[in-house]
């Protein structure tokens, strides 16, 4: 029974390490298309300019539902073959060994025996195994750590130096602990990105939830920050000097209103889930340039310009796990939410109480326009805020209430999901006060955008088009990095109750203050004296004598005799002046000499 059980689990006794060709009757395409999230090549080289290869151990299915020795030559179709190999310089592999959201841990039973990895590592050719740079294992299992050790002892002892263990870093500490070789000790994505540009790499997203079960964030040297959540310039300035929309908000849009997502029912109600949430938001403010946003056939993803390279994208985004649309719906939100300004800050609840509290009132549009306009002089709204809503939001929602009878999401409903996220002052309860004002507000600009409004603050539906577009330039592709010891903005000070005014002089002659303004010093009283020369009255009395302590050493080690004094009794000594207080408002202070 147990030589069937393991030839159940290694498979059949032939081996072969070549695909049959697609036009032959054995070419699997299922097997292709198992083999292809498996092992994937990523769309930029790493710094030595080779080739980096995704291997993903949350893409290998059960070992009992299919023939690995039939699955092993499609896997190594992905590979370059070896007249690539041996006329290039070689290539590198990450291998992500971690369990992914809903993969349990893979059982023994499930996976092949330790024969079949050993017969694989056989089967591969020379060309496969001599320009095999470096191997990078992240999330290491113990498993994996067996096999790695079984290859480099048993099949190639020169096998151990090309591979990189990940190192552990502890919370809250910035040192690394080595991986005792006898414990299981899980690797980090932090660690990773010591040895290679994490940024630059197509990262399946198992990975990412993999990692956060044991570390809260992903440190990247020279990269890690804030570039599209909480800075202190929401839009960033393009080359040609104008404003122009975040990567964040560009893409999540592009990828809510295509195709058939645009009529997705319920579109902001549903929630999306928290911890992918947070895991997109760390990878746009670190500049991760290659995300897949997928939701049934629409896939969109990043392009990346590089040079000596062109425009670098995704060439098989299908066989990449991506990003749903909820997630989408739910990172817009969340940059909203995210603003160091919100859009109606505190200081302008009380004119909005007074000019659209009234739940029965009726808005008109001249009474939205001046609220929004950017051209309005009066509006409680920072400039800022009201370049976000003629920009993107009303625009935004505009287009999808078109499709309100499949999406259900009518101006009413879009204004209640997206109010909260507009106001976050420092009471919660008068923000919740206020949310009833706000969408009632919001959904009025939403409703009369595309009758009135827009024309107004000068933006069209083309002008929104092309906000949405793919930028020439390639610099404003990405968002800059947002400087940490930038100050505050003037606003945000003011809100905290703190008024700030700058010390320096000005350019301006008025502010200057000149000599002749300032109060003259007041007279100095000097008495004359006969009895006390000049120079001793202008240095006071004498200090007492130091004791050189070098000098008593010096003259301890070459043998001199030292004279011993009687030390110097602390000296009484009254105060040179003092003052007479005489009483009477009539008689002035007197100053005589003290003896």
């Amino acid at each position: 029974m147990l030589k069937q059980l393991n030839s159940r689990r290694v498979g059949s006794s032939s081996f072969s390490n070549v695909t049959p060709l697609r036009s032959s009757p054995e070419y699997s395409q299922s097997l292709a298309d198992i083999a292809a999230p498996i092992l994937y090549r990523s769309p930029l080289p790493s710094q030595a300019d080779l080739p980096v290869y995704i291997l993903n151990a949350t893409a290998l299915p059960d070992a009992s539902d299919v023939n690995f020795d039939t699955l092993f030559p499609y896997v190594l179709a992905r590979l370059p073959n070896d007249e690539e190999l041996i006329g290039g310089k070689g290539y590198e592999v990450i291998f992500f060994t971690g369990d992914g959201e809903h993969s349990p841990p893979l059982p023994r039973k499930k996976r092949p025996g330790w024969q079949w990895f050993l017969r694989a590592y056989h089967a591969l050719t020379r060309a496969m195994r001599k320009r095999l740079q470096r191997l990078y294992l992240v999330h290491e299992k113990r498993w994996v750590k067996v096999t790695m050790e079984m290859f480099s002892s048993i099949a190639s002892p020169k096998f151990r130096k090309k591979i990189f263990h990940g190192t552990l870093r502890v919370k809250g500490s910035t040192e690394s602990v080595q991986r005792p070789a006898n414990l299981l000790i899980v690797s980090s994505m932090s660690s990773l990105a010591l040895h290679v540009p994490m940024e630059d790499l197509l990262i399946p997203p198992s990975a990412y939830v993999c990692d956060r079960r044991f570390f809260p964030d992903i440190y990247v040297p020279y990269v890690t920050g804030r570039r599209a959540f909480g800075v202190t310039t929401p839009l960033p300035v393009a080359s040609t000097s104008r404003l122009r929309l975040p990567r964040v908000l560009r893409e999540c849009t592009c990828f809510v209103l295509a195709d058939e997502n645009v009529k997705t029912e319920g579109l902001f109600r549903v929630n999306a889930r928290a911890e992918t949430v947070g895991i997109l938001k760390e990878a746009y403010d670190r500049g991760q340039k290659f995300i897949v946003w997928k939701e049934g056939d629409c896939i969109l993803t990043s392009s990346h310009w590089k040079e000596d390279h062109g425009d670098v994208t995704v060439e098989e985004p299908q066989i990449v796990d991506g990003y749903s649309l909820t997630t989408a719906a739910a990172l817009i939100k969340l940059w909203y939410a995210d603003l160091l300004e919100p859009i109606f800050p505190p200081a302008s609840y009380q004119y909005l109480k007074t000019a659209f509290g009234d739940p029965a009132g009726s808005f008109q549009n001249p009474a939205i326009l001046d609220l929004i306009s950017e051209a309005s002089d009066w509006s409680p709204i920072k400039k800022m805020s009201r370049r976000i809503l003629t920009m993107h939001l009303l625009p935004f929602l505009a287009i999808i209430t078109d499709y309100q009878d499949w999406n259900k999401m009518s101006p009413y409903n879009l204004a209640v999901c997206f109010a909260p996220a507009l106001i976050h002052g420092p009471d919660p309860t008068e923000d919740v006060a206020m949310a009833g004002t706000v969408a009632r507000i919001l959904e009025s600009a939403v409703r009369n955008w595309d009758f009135e409004l827009s024309a107004s603050c000068g933006l069209d539906k083309c002008s929104f088009e092309d906000l949405l577009r793919l930028p020439e330039i390639s610099d404003d592709r990405e968002d800059p990095l947002d400087s940490t010891s930038s100050p505050l903005p003037a606003q945000n000070m003011q809100s905290m109750g703190i008024t700030l005014i700058e010390n320096d002089l000005s350019d301006g002659a008025d502010d200057v203050e000149s000599e002749d303004d300032k109060p003259p010093l007041p007279p100095r009283v000097v008495l004359a004296r006969s009895d006390i020369s000049e120079e001793q009255d202008n240095r006071g009395p004498p200090l007492p004598a130091r004791n050189n302590i070098a000098q008593d050493m010096h003259a301890s080690l070459v043998g001199e005799t030292l004279i011993r004094r009687k030390p110097v009794p602390p000296l009484q000594t009254p105060p040179r002046y003092s003052t007479i207080f005489v009483e009477g408002d009539d008689v002035l202070p007197t100053y005589t000499e003290s003896h």
